[in-house]
């Protein structure tokens, strides 16, 4: 009986321990876009920024909310895409090409990838290391002609797994 009082107290410590390993100076809140159409926990403020990328459909416009700590930055970015007579899969197409960009923009070349609901949509959800030390575990989604990009990029190890995790998966769609 000894042993399992043992065993649980040393399972007990060692969750506390887990629990608080997760980052504890991260400042968990909900950034709500309704223009964006998204909501989604960030760990600390997030700042706006807009670029314009050179597409195969022409220049658009990407918004993109990010937050940047020392470890590395968590953001989500949206371009709207025009409407097009091949529809999904040309805005597939579109989605391969973020995908990429954002790859090389890590120097990783291998990664793996996965589909996974996103918001109640079929989206893909990317990991890949740069030779850099660097790491991006990524999300995107199409929702009509608006692709997001729900990213982490920094040093490899330097964020919890699961605070990665809890960032992507709590984007969701505002209806």
């Amino acid at each position: 009986m000894q042993f399992r009082a043992g065993a649980l107290t040393l399972v007990t410590v060692c969750a506390a321990f887990a629990l608080a390993a997760c980052a504890p100076e991260l400042d968990w809140r909900e950034l709500s876009v309704p223009e964006g159409g998204f909501a989604v926990l960030l760990p600390g403020k997030a700042q706006r920024e807009s670029r314009t990328l050179n597409t195969a459909a022409g220049a658009l416009a990407m918004t993109m909310y990010a937050c940047s700590l020392k470890q590395g930055t968590m953001g989500v970015a949206y371009t709207d895409y025009p409407a097009t007579q091949d529809g999904a899969e040309q805005l597939r197409e579109h989605l391969d090409a973020a995908r990429d960009a954002l790859l090389r923009n890590v120097g990783a070349g291998a990664h793996t990838e996965e589909e996974v609901a996103i918001a109640g949509l079929r989206g893909r959800q990317v990991y890949a290391e740069g030779s850099n030390g660097v790491q991006l575990k990524a999300r995107f989604v199409l929702a009509g002609n608006r692709l997001y990009q729900i990213a982490y990029v920094g040093s490899r190890g330097a964020v919890a797994m699961a605070d990665i995790d809890m960032f992507l998966t709590s984007f969701k769609l505002l209806r």
